[in-house]
C-alpha cells in the first residue's frame, strides 16, 4: 500500500509539472499575441493565428531542445528553420508591412 501511495504521489507531480509547463507555453504565447495586437491593431482573427504560431513555436522549440540536446549543430539548425517557419507564417498572417512594424517595435524596446 505503501509503494502505491508513493507512485500515486509522483505520478500527480509529473502531471501536475506538465500541466504547469503547458500553462507557461500557453501564456508566453498569449503574451507575443496581446502585445502584437495592440502595438499592430490587430483584428480578433488574426490575434487567433499569430497566438497559435505563436505557441506552436514554443512546443515545437521546447521539443527540439529535448530531442537534439546532445547534438548542438542539428539543433542549432531545427531551431534556425523553426525560426523561418514562424517568420513565414507570420507574415501570411499580418503582412511584411506589419512584420517590418513589429520587428521595429522589438528593436525600439
Amino acid at each position: 500500500m505503501k509503494k502505491f501511495t508513493h507512485k500515486l504521489i509522483i505520478a500527480l507531480l509529473f502531471v501536475g509539472f506538465i500541466s504547469t509547463a503547458q500553462q507557461n507555453t500557453n501564456k508566453k504565447a498569449q503574451k507575443i499575441a496581446n502585445e502584437m495586437t495592440q502595438v499592430l491593431d490587430l483584428n480578433r482573427k488574426e490575434s487567433k493565428a499569430v497566438y497559435q504560431v505563436q505557441l506552436n513555436r514554443f512546443n515545437e522549440s521546447k521539443s527540439i531542445k529535448s530531442q537534439y540536446s546532445d547534438q548542438p549543430e542539428v539543433r542549432k539548425e531545427k531551431l534556425r528553420l523553426l525560426g523561418n517557419r514562424v517568420y513565414n507564417d507570420l507574415k501570411a498572417v499580418i503582412g511584411i508591412e506589419r512584420l517590418k512594424q513589429w520587428k521595429q517595435h522589438r528593436k525600439n524596446k
